[in-house]
């Protein structure tokens, strides 16, 4: 029914399924950690977990232009995982559809 014949050779679509994966099971680990801190802390955004990815206001880098954390953990990172999680769909589409 379901040979490896037709999925190695699909272009690089299963290697592209395979990166956004783990890339987005990165982000979801990291999100359930950063969630599970801010519970324990009583939900005090002004603490700092240490535990996602920085995210910046635009193009800047310098530390003025960082994301609040409510904003990182409740809009950020939730939304990064949905396109991750759009874009893998669009690839398992692909690779099933052969």
């Amino acid at each position: 029914m379901f040979s490896a014949e037709e999925y190695l050779d699909t272009g690089g679509v299963v290697f592209g399924a395979i990166i956004l994966s783990i890339v987005g099971l990165f982000l979801v680990i990291q999100e359930v950690r950063e969630i599970i801190f801010y519970k324990r802390n009583n939900w005090n955004f002004d603490l700092d977990s240490n535990v996602g990815l920085r995210l910046y206001n635009g193009d800047s880098s310098d530390e003025k232009d960082l994301v609040s954390n409510k904003s990182r953990v409740c809009l950020g990172a939730p939304f990064m995982i949905f396109g991750f999680g759009v874009l893998l769909t669009a690839h398992v589409a692909i690779i099933l559809s052969k």
